[in-house]
């Protein structure tokens, strides 16, 4: 609209159009409306829940320490019952092995000048030696001076002289040579504190005549104990007894312990250690011979099964399979 044209004297205003009033309203309820909201920015994004192991943190940790606690208690608590059984049962092994109340010295000196007899070789030692060591059980004892003459009768290629000195070593640890001295040393094999000791004199009361077969089956059942010292006790005994029927056993032993204390045990009782004859021991020679092809057998075990072959032959025929084989084809 020009706004420059002025209004006639007398005239009357113009009237705006229903439209234009109403355009006008419309601006006006336009101009007057709210400015429309701000969209708000989202959330931040929620913080992540707590695990569990972090919610129960402190309590996890007190639960720790209590265990802790509870645990080394009883740990504590098994050390003292064990030394205790420790100590009970190496003062019962002292117990058996020294059953007798007092050394009698007259009884002493005449055990050792026996012991000496046989180790020197004089003629009848080890007849007097079994004759008398009876008399020994309960009032002597082992020394180091006997301990040393025993080792060295054990040893010896005269039979009688071995025996002699396993007859010896059972009156000096005061076991009797009959049924009660066999049931002292089942019991003792029971107590792993005792267990090496009683083994080795099983073996020995066997070969002295004290129902060796009952003495095999005691040892066989420690075979295969999870102790070394234990097995490897076991084979001693068992070469000690000297039968035909623990022959298998140290074979088995031999070829198929884990160990080689105790395979080697096994073969020096077979073939020169033991308690078996010649005859016996060329038995042994077969399996030997048959196991230089054997392929299951360790560098180890194949050097010891030709060492045996050597001390039950005389013979030095190193690993020649086919030679051993000639040799006992030939012997047998």
């Amino acid at each position: 609209m020009d706004t420059n044209l002025k209004t006639v004297p007398g005239a009357e205003a113009p009237k705006p159009s229903e439209a234009e009033v109403g355009q006008a309203l419309a601006e006006i309820e336009q101009a007057s409306a709210p400015a429309p909201a701000k969209t708000s920015p989202e959330p931040p994004s929620a913080v992540p829940a707590q695990s569990w192991f972090s919610g129960h943190l402190p309590i996890l940790c007190f639960l720790a320490l209590a265990l802790t606690f509870l645990a080394t208690i009883l740990w504590l608590a098994h050390r003292t019952i064990v030394r205790f059984q420790a100590d009970n049962a190496a003062q019962v092994g002292r117990t058996a092995r020294s059953a007798h109340p007092s050394t009698n010295s007259a009884l002493q000196a005449e055990a050792e000048q026996l012991l000496a007899q046989v180790v020197a070789g004089n003629p009848g030692a080890a007849d007097r030696l079994m004759a008398e060591s009876g008399n020994w059980t309960g009032k002597t004892k082992r020394t180091p001076k006997t301990d040393q003459l025993i080792t060295v009768g054990i040893s010896l290629k005269d039979m009688r002289a071995r025996e002699a000195a396993l007859q010896a070593q059972l009156a000096l640890d005061g076991v009797p040579l009959n049924q009660s001295g066999f049931d002292m040393l089942e019991r003792s094999a029971g107590n792993p504190q005792q267990r090496t000791w009683a083994l080795w004199m099983m073996g020995a009361l066997g070969n002295r005549g004290v129902d060796p077969i009952h003495a095999a089956k005691v040892i066989d059942s420690y075979l295969a104990d999870p102790d070394v010292s234990a097995r490897t006790s076991a084979v001693e005994g068992l070469a000690l007894i000297g039968t035909d029927e623990t022959i298998p056993m140290l074979l088995d032993r031999f070829h198929n312990d884990p160990t080689l204390p105790v395979q080697e045990q096994a073969i020096c009782g077979l073939a020169e250690a033991g308690m078996y004859t010649h005859a016996q021991r060329m038995v042994v020679a077969a399996s030997l011979v048959g196991w230089l092809d054997d392929s299951t057998l360790s560098q180890q075990q194949r050097a010891w099964d030709v060492q045996a072959l050597g001390d039950i032959s005389g013979r030095n025929l190193g690993v020649d399979a086919k030679a051993w084989r000639q040799w006992y084809d030939a012997s047998h």
